[in-house]
């Protein structure tokens, strides 16, 4: 599968909370690198992939939903860095000028959800 939508690198304040009933934490995390399908985030704890998180304090106050897509540790470091991918694509970045292909692949992703 090809990725959609150039990423772009910024680093966005967040609050990552849990939606596991069994592992509830919220902490403030920033992303490294976003498209309108996901980012990649720093966090400082290791996340199940396909875990339900929410982001919240988004820019214009947005919260959404996403999910855990890989976790890679940085041993050294003592964070992770974490995939996320969004339950509905977007522009929740707040990015006033994003690249064309972020339009498409939004369109895309939503065309592929009515499908399926």
């Amino acid at each position: 599968m090809s990725r959609r939508g150039t990423r772009i690198n910024r680093e966005i304040s967040f609050t990552l909370t849990s939606l596991d009933p069994h592992n509830r934490f919220s902490e403030p995390c920033a992303t490294l690198l976003v498209n309108p399908q996901g980012c990649a985030a720093k966090a400082s704890r290791e996340l199940e992939v396909g875990a339900e998180v929410r982001l919240e304090g988004l820019p214009g106050g947005q919260s959404v939903a996403a999910r855990v897509v890989n976790c890679i540790s940085l041993r050294d470091e003592k964070f992770w860095i974490i995939g996320l991918a969004l339950v509905e694509p977007g522009n929740v970045w707040g990015i006033d000028d994003p690249p064309q292909d972020w339009a498409t692949s939004v369109e895309i992703a939503k065309a592929q959800t009515t499908t399926h």
